[in-house]
């Protein structure tokens, strides 16, 4: 079986990559400034495709304790709650006062998120219901 064949881990690894995507479009447009957010959007990009590659190892292997899956939750997890902090710290102003710029990737970035958990929760249902 190939991650193709299998939609939910194929847009778990595609959604990993608009991280970056995302984080470069905008760094051409001016809205990111410096090369930190840019490697963080890498780091991001990174983690999450290789967890999503293992999490569907896992699923063909169906292992007893399923480490990717339960990695597949937290990361975005972390994600979603370091993202503001790190905007907040590096912009040094609430969430209220950002510019427009920054404030749509915020918005992009909490919802590539939100949409990662949602997909990590039904690899889980899908793992535990497979024979």
């Amino acid at each position: 079986m190939k991650i193709t064949e299998n939609k939910i881990y194929l847009f778990y690894v595609l959604i990993g990559s608009v991280y970056f995507v995302s984080k470069v479009l905008f760094y051409a447009f001016g809205s990111v400034c410096g090369t930190m957010a840019l490697l963080l959007g890498l780091l991001a990009t990174i983690v999450t495709i290789i967890i999503g590659i293992y999490a569907f190892k896992e699923f063909v292997k169906k292992p007893d304790i399923p480490l990717a899956h339960y990695l597949a939750v937290v990361i975005p997890l972390f994600i979603l709650v370091y993202t503001p902090i790190f905007m907040i710290t590096k912009l040094g102003v609430p969430i209220s006062h950002f510019q427009t710029g920054k404030l749509i990737i915020f918005i992009i970035f909490e919802c590539l998120a939100v949409a990662q958990i949602i997909l990590s929760i039904f690899m889980s249902r899908c793992l535990r219901l497979k024979p």
